[in-house]
């Protein structure tokens, strides 16, 4: 039998990011909150906290309260340069503060006396514990994105499979019903169907509730949040995981990348109960994305491209009628095994 597939995505991402404080919500976004104190442990009110992100150098500014302790919502996830200052205290800078997808990233402060021509500079720090959510998640950023291979199609889905509680991905169903390669995974012994997928806080779920909509391209894919317990009330609906994807936008400088991913019959084992030659396989995951400013500092655009073409012959096992039943005449007297009627299961003499 000779199947013929070919899927087409297009997926384009404009992201206008301004200094104007973002309006997205906790599911799409991160929070970062700290308590600064004084060499004696006071608190000290009133510092001016900023964060800049790297690449956009889009800046994110507030102020702490009477007891010291600040808080910044719906940052975009990335890369951040903390800055802290105060009237008779040295500048603190932290750079490389990480801000993840659904995640608060806490970051306390003692502030040094001095005067604040004088800057303290932690350049990187040890990974904090999640000490301000309940929630259960693993992040998968675009370093482990790029670095760990992916399986079944380049699904990042694959993926899934370093989470904790995971069961092992797998394809399910035919290519006809499942074009686009969703993998199906079971969390925690839940089943695959009450899963929630999303993009950018978007549902990315059929209305079955079997497949996902659109599976993005890893090339086009920022960081993987993967949520297995506790969640957080926007997302009521999942009993299993919550997969939320968060795709990339562009920075100051423009970045891109050019992929294709080939398989062909020339170099694939040959079916072993096939008494033929290899069946014709071309099969080609082809893409591009690009990215860069619109207004430097302000307004920036992304998009990416994918193509996946696949030409396949496939070998299976089936059951055909011997040459003496073919017809209207029904001549059994030469088989052997027993015989039951179709319809109703019952043994039929012959």
């Amino acid at each position: 039998m000779r199947m013929r597939k070919a899927s087409l995505a297009f997926v384009v991402l404009i992201s206008s990011i301004f200094s104007a404080r973002s309006l997205s919500a906790q599911a799409v976004s991160g929070t970062i909150v700290g308590n600064i104190t004084d060499p004696t442990g006071s608190m000290v009110s009133n510092a001016q906290i900023a964060l800049v992100l790297t690449g956009q150098s889009t800046v994110y500014s507030t102020v702490t309260n009477e007891s010291g302790n600040f808080t910044e919502p719906n940052l975009p996830p990335g890369i951040y340069t903390l800055t802290i200052t105060a009237p008779s205290f040295k500048k603190e800078v932290r750079d490389n503060v990480v801000i993840d997808t659904n995640t608060t990233t806490r970051v306390d402060i003692t502030m040094s006396a001095g005067a604040t021509t004088e800057t303290i500079t932690v350049s990187s720090a040890p990974a904090l514990l999640q000490t301000d959510s309940a929630d259960i998640s693993t992040n998968i950023g675009q370093r482990q994105i790029a670095d760990l291979p992916l399986t079944s199609g380049n699904s990042f889905q694959s993926l899934l499979n370093t989470v904790p509680g995971m069961a092992p991905v797998v394809f399910n169903n035919s290519q006809f019903f499942n074009a686009n390669n969703d993998l199906s995974v079971n969390a925690n012994g839940q089943s695959s169907y009450v899963n929630l997928y999303q993009i950018e806080g978007i549902d990315d779920d059929q209305r079955t509730g079997i497949h996902i909509i659109l599976v993005p391209p890893a090339a086009a894919i920022a960081s993987v949040d993967i949520t297995t317990n506790n969640f957080e009330a926007e997302f009521g609906r999942a009993v299993g995981t919550v997969v939320n994807v968060t795709l990339k936008s562009g920075t100051n400088n423009f970045h891109g990348s050019v992929f294709q991913n080939m398989e062909n019959n020339g170099v694939n084992a040959r079916n072993y109960f096939a008494t033929g030659s290899n069946g014709r396989l071309v099969y080609n995951y082809t893409g591009a994305s690009i990215g860069g400013p619109v207004l430097k500092n302000k307004l920036f655009f992304f998009g990416d491209f994918l193509r996946v073409s696949d030409h396949e012959e496939t070998t299976f096992n089936t059951n055909i009628p011997y040459y003496n039943v073919v017809g209207n005449s029904l001549n059994l007297s030469g088989y052997s095994g027993q015989v039951y009627d179709p319809n109703t299961g019952d043994a039929v003499l012959v």
